[in-house]
């Protein structure tokens, strides 16, 4: 009677076992994936309506997460579960992360995010904005709920043969996707909507989108590239324009963070125009609109279109080319002014580091490249620095030299987030039927671009004193991101999205103005961003590169604009023309760069010469210390340049830009012997951005 007895509850022990086991394997991967779309998309509800609408996604996306987490139902269960709650709090934050930015910057979290690593999370700091609490609260519960469950889960008598088949489905899983073996485009018919991230999430799910986009770090070769059809395109691009190697003028090129019109807004009103000086220049200058290829932010991309001339509607969407892409020398817009005899120098009033743009300007052949670091106790306004001081700086420096100059000067002052509480002060008052944050945040923003108008003011009136052939065009570089999830716009009836083909053009168009003191040409244009080089190389006769004599052939025959894909089509270039253009711009930058072999003067260099900042500091002498101070003479000295004695930093204190005294440390002062004496610049991320020469102090009095 007894031993019947023990075996029925062996059975059953089994039995419960391998039922839980069949709940974990099963159901741990649906919690992680629901958790995921469930933060990222804001609610519950909507979860289960992409659930019901998009099943075959969802279907997908389930098999993913099953082959992430069931890897480690090899190991005991406790184990196992402990890993799945890891995970599932890691693909929820990654879900919030996503959601914030979608809120902020109009597209989800992208792979190409990761790589900008602490870019994205100092930029973030800006944004004061703090995460939606319902999405918090739901992963603090779940999370909670699940460590708790970890403590009663029942033991498991542990059978490491009964868990090798989910263990080598998962295994198989993830290897055939990782490795390509299953395309899950093709292999399932997924649709990779690429001209707008924030579709593609909301059909594929953000698993599913986020890995359909590690696909498109690469970008595969065009099926017709040869060396003769790359011939043929340039063969028939010679531009016609005339070319005047004599006339060399100075060209300017302002890209103002945000700056926009915001009396375009026809559902608001404003008590005074905020952009006078802008406005007097549209009148008399050549002026028009511009496409630019993002929205709210993503900054870099329209300035590689405007100094390359290349397109990132060829490239995967929300991709940015100077992390990814630009790490050879290009044959870009400096590289072509620098072989014909200018001084090639960029300037910006933020950190040198953001996009890469301290290795992608020398790449661009750039002499040199002024950053943040390198303004010498500048005027803010607001967190940033104010963009008088780049009108001033690009004035100063094209002072110093003999040579023509090109200049590329982006500015900050603009850049959101704009606050969301009325400011008295503001001279500007918005008047409308929108809500009052809406309200305070176009006029905050309108407030911030009429003192960028003076900025403006002040770097032509400065060139007109300068006698010299300039020329200079000023632009946006996108529109402002105004309110979350375009509030200002919508309640304006200005755009809802960008389905619609006018409401893209609203999204996407920035004014910009050329202005030149050595002709009367007024035009009204109306161009993208990767037309811009182009035009401005007509307009100062120069010649240029293969790429804007391909551009310039497409402007001859009408086409000036290439913008999304799903509305090119309402555009006047041909798809002959854009298969071309897609292939000259493989071949530049990704591919054997045929069109050097064929135009050899054009193959870019290695920028041996460039430098970050303005001239090296240069220790002239340092006086042996009668006290603990040495007193060090020099040039190009900096308020926030260290002094380095012996390799050490020390008290610094900074005089004038050819005057520092520092405080020698007791363990150096009570040493006999040579001092090496030197100066350094850090920037924000603690790298030396620049460094003088070493000054030995042969002997010194101890004190």
């Amino acid at each position: 009677m007894f031993l019947p007895k023990i075996s029925s509850n062996v059975t059953n022990f089994k039995f419960y076992n391998g039922l839980l086991n069949l709940s974990l394997i099963t159901c741990l991967p649906l919690f992680m994936l629901f958790s995921l779309e469930t933060v990222y998309r804001g609610g519950i509800s909507s979860t289960l309506s992409w659930i019901a609408q998009y099943s075959k996604q969802f279907l997908l996306s389930y098999v993913l997460m099953f082959g992430v987490i069931n890897f480690f139902y090899v190991f005991k269960r406790k184990i196992y579960i402990s890993m799945g709650v890891l995970f599932l709090s890691f693909f929820s934050l990654i879900g919030l992360i996503s959601r914030q930015k979608l809120i902020w910057r109009g597209e989800p979290l992208l792979p190409w995010d990761l790589i900008l690593g602490k870019e994205a999370l100092i930029i973030a700091k800006e944004f004061s904005g703090t995460p939606e609490l319902i999405p918090l609260l739901y992963i603090s519960v779940i999370t909670i709920s699940l460590l708790l469950s970890v403590q009663v889960i029942p033991k498991e008598v542990f059978n490491w043969r009964g868990k090798l088949a989910p263990f080598a489905i998962s295994l198989a899983l993830l290897i055939s996707f990782y490795s390509g073996v299953i395309s899950l485009e093709k292999t399932f018919s997924l649709q990779q909507i690429n001209w707008s991230q924030k579709l593609n999430y909301e059909e594929n799910g953000m698993l599913l989108g986020f890995i359909l986009n590690t696909t498109y770090l690469s970008v595969d070769k065009p099926d017709n590239y040869e060396q003769e059809l790359v011939k043929e395109i340039i063969s028939n691009t010679t531009p016609s324009y005339i070319v005047d190697p004599n006339f060399k003028p100075n060209i300017i090129f302002v890209m103002s963070e945000a700056f926009w019109d915001p009396t375009l807004l026809k559902e608001v009103s404003f008590s005074e125009d905020p952009i006078p000086y802008f406005r007097s220049l549209q009148k008399d200058q050549t002026s028009g609109v511009m496409l630019s290829p993002v929205y709210g932010g993503g900054t870099a991309n329209t300035e590689f279109e405007v100094l390359t001339g290349l397109s990132t509607q060829f490239l995967p969407k929300g991709v940015v080319p100077y992390v990814e892409y630009l790490r050879k020398p290009i044959d870009a817009l400096p590289a072509v002014l620098k072989k014909q005899g200018y001084e090639t120098t960029a300037i910006h009033t933020y950190d040198n580091w953001f996009y890469g743009r301290n290795n992608v300007y020398k790449n661009l052949a750039f002499d040199k490249f002024i950053s943040k670091e390198f303004f010498d106790q500048p005027e803010y306004n607001g967190p940033y620095i104010r963009d008088t001081e780049l009108s001033q700086r690009i004035l100063s420096e094209m002072k110093k030299t003999e040579k023509p100059d090109f200049v590329y000067a982006v500015s900050m002052q603009a850049h959101g987030p704009y606050s969301a509480e009325e400011t008295p002060e503001n001279s500007v008052k918005v008047s409308g039927d929108i809500s009052p944050s809406s309200r305070a945040i176009l006029e905050n923003y309108t407030q911030i671009i009429s003192d960028v108008d003076q900025s403006l003011k002040l770097l032509i009136e400065g060139l007109e004193q300068l006698s010299e052939p300039s020329i200079a065009v000023f632009f946006g570089d996108h529109l402002p991101m105004l309110g979350t999830n375009f509030d200002v716009y919508q309640e304006a009836n200005f755009f809802q999205d960008e389905l619609n083909y006018q409401d893209y053009l609203n999204m996407y168009s920035v004014p910009f103005v050329v202005w030149d003191n050595f002709s009367n040409d007024k035009e009204e244009l109306r161009i993208s961003s990767n037309f811009l080089s182009s035009y401005i190389l007509e307009r100062a006769k120069k010649p240029g590169s293969p790429t804007t004599d391909f551009l310039h052939s497409l402007i001859q025959n009408g086409s000036s604009v290439v913008i999304s894909e799903h509305h090119l089509q309402r555009e006047d270039i041909s798809q002959k023309e854009i298969s071309q253009y897609q292939l000259l711009q493989y071949d530049i930058l990704f591919g054997n760069e045929y069109a050097y072999l064929i135009k050899p003067d054009h193959k870019p260099q290695v920028n041996s010469d460039y430098i970050v900042g303005d001239g090296r500091a240069l220790i002239v002498n340092a006086s042996p210390p009668n006290t603990s101070v040495i007193e060090i003479t020099g040039e190009n000295f900096l308020f926030d340049h260290k002094v380095y004695i012996n390799g050490q930093l020390v008290q610094t204190d900074f005089e004038n830009p050819t005057y520092i005294t520092a405080s020698l440390p007791k363990r150096l002062n009570n040493k006999s012997g040579a001092l090496d004496i030197q100066i350094k610049l850090t920037d924000s991320m603690g790298n030396v951005i620049s460094e003088s020469n070493t000054f030995k102090l042969d002997s010194f009095s101890n004190i």
